[in-house]
């Protein structure tokens, strides 16, 4: 499994054990059909991050939240529940989340609907090597 792979799945778990409690719908790709609130993790761009010896890889990922209404209360409470998003300390196949942070979060009306970003910075190294 790839850096990337590893991210996505633990990012999902974490997404939808801190978002669904609050009602809204997690998905790993824009739905066809669905209402809101929804949140939608995007596809992580990744580059080298590791030394002589060792594998890294630092990956921006973005998760975007939707929601409707005259005021963005509840989308509010979504995104700081996103930005509390902790990961396990070792992901799948391996890879250790040596770094998390949030580097950029964004929010935007259009029409009725409101739109947030949330993005991560991760750093992750293979265990094991």
């Amino acid at each position: 499994m790839t850096a990337r792979e590893a991210l996505r799945a633990g990012l999902m778990a974490g997404l939808r054990m801190t978002l669904q409690p609050l009602g809204v719908a997690v998905f790993d790709a824009v739905p066809v059909r669905a209402s809101v609130p929804q949140a939608v993790l995007g596809e992580p761009g990744d580059s080298d991050w590791g030394a002589a010896g060792i594998e890294g890889r630092e990956l921006r990922v973005t998760v975007s939240v939707s929601d409707e209404g005259e005021q963005p209360r509840r989308l509010r409470a979504c995104i700081q529940a996103v930005e509390a998003i902790r990961l396990p300390e070792v992901l799948a196949d391996g890879w250790r989340v040596v770094g998390l942070s949030v580097i950029a979060t964004r929010m935007a009306k259009t029409g009725v609907r409101w739109t947030a970003s949330v993005e991560w910075r991760a750093r992750l190294w293979r265990v094991g090597q």
